[in-house]
């Protein structure tokens, strides 16, 4: 979990350096630190606490960055940075915030002095983030980004999500093109929210405004399954805006975008995925498999299931580890060639089996539970703060 560190602030010339109410230094877990490349000079240098070491990319193609995810909405104002060889040499750089990982805003373009290569504070006016990136384009010596340390101070709490913890997730969340699937119901036949319930103001104890704003999935382990799962679920399937189900041709390019905080989970839970759909082709067998699966494990890890063919067989590939309770980013993506998911904006690529060519697909995004148990009381706690789709 994110921890936060109270610092005086120094007296003097230090004093009338920093914003005067930026007292207290965020200490970022090296898991939420991710970066657009690197050298074996790895982007968690830059949060090691020491100026011997470095963060070291190659700006040659274009601009290269570092970013935090702060697991939580601060106000900030300033970020302490100290550069490689920052005494001789000028960098040019820009700060961005962002509230979802995916829109960012610029507070700070310009370059170092060039003449220190100690912590100096880069202020801006007092803004809510989740997130910070850092972004840079080489120096006036070469193409190489090279920082020795990033810190980054905050005024206490801020409001980032714009969500309204009064709404239903209706009144947050376009869940016009989304059907909710919930763990009561009949045994192999749970009941559905279609997008017309959802957007009127449908909530309940499986599906919810929490006091933050999130849409809230609830599913315990008792939950009603279909007939093709033995794991409940709190889930929205990808419908059309006709309100028939999507079903689309993997050829294309087709983006689901998250923001997403695991609260709590007993093993596991698949908090996205791409599904098989209707055949698009004659002559394909029908298929109720998954095309990828993306699990939060208890542990924190972050894994990708990616089915083998349609006929069944996952394989899967732990990507990073987000610690329980820390809000993220996640993408998924796929083309007729290729998987890309991205955790906080680090990009993991995968080949597409080529036999879910021809098949339509949808994606799904909640709280779909890895465990079955006894206990009513026992099950996952998912909260989502973006949503959004998109197919090209």
């Amino acid at each position: 979990m994110l921890k936060i560190s109270a610092v005086a602030l120094l007296a003097g010339a230090m004093l009338a350096s920093l914003p005067v109410l930026a007292q207290t230094r965020l200490t970022i877990p090296n898991a939420n630190v991710s970066a657009s490349s690197s050298d074996s000079n790895l982007p968690v240098n830059a949060n090691d606490g020491s100026l011997a070491t470095r963060w070291s990319a190659d700006a040659t193609n274009g601009a290269q960055w570092l970013q935090y995810n702060l697991g939580g909405c601060y106000k900030i104002s300033y970020a302490n940075l100290a550069w490689y060889s920052g005494d001789s040499r000028k960098y040019n750089l820009s700060l961005k915030i962002s509230n979802d990982g995916n829109t960012w805003t610029e507070v700070f373009n310009g370059t170092n002095s060039g003449t220190t290569a100690q912590l100096k504070p880069y202020s801006f006016a007092d803004r809510s983030a989740r997130y910070v990136r850092l972004q840079a384009t080489g120096s006036n010596v070469n193409n190489w980004v090279s920082l020795s340390e990033m810190e980054i101070w905050t005024n206490g709490a801020g409001s980032c999500s714009g969500l309204n913890p009064n709404q239903p997730p209706g009144g947050n969340f376009d869940l016009s093109i989304w059907q909710l699937q919930l763990p009561v119901g009949s045994p192999g036949s749970p009941e559905t929210k279609t997008p017309s319930q959802l957007e009127g103001g449908y909530t309940s104890a499986y599906f919810y405004t929490d006091t933050d704003g999130a849409m809230t999935f609830w599913c315990p382990e008792t939950g009603v399954t279909t007939p093709n799962s033995d794991h409940p679920r709190s889930e929205l399937r990808e419908m059309n805006a006709n309100g028939s189900a999507a079903n689309w041709d993997i050829a294309g390019t087709h983006i689901m975008n998250a923001t997403v905080k695991v609260v709590k989970v007993p093993s596991s839970t698949a908090i996205g995925q791409i599904h098989i759909g209707t055949a698009l082709q004659s002559g394909l067998p029908s298929s109720t498999k998954p095309l990828l699966e993306l699990y939060y494990r208890s542990s924190g890890d972050i894994v990708l299931g990616i089915e083998n063919s349609p006929a069944g067989g996952q394989t899967p590939h732990t990507l990073t580890n987000i610690p329980l309770n820390t809000t993220f980013t996640y993408q998924i993506k796929a083309t007729s060639s290729t998987i890309t998911v991205s955790i906080n904006g680090t990009p993991y690529s995968f080949p597409l089996p080529q036999s879910f060519i021809g098949y339509g697909e949808y994606f799904k995004a909640g709280n779909y539970i890895q465990s079955n148990g006894t206990d009513p009381n026992n099950g996952a706690l998912v909260k989502f703060y973006a949503l959004n789709v998109s197919h090209n």
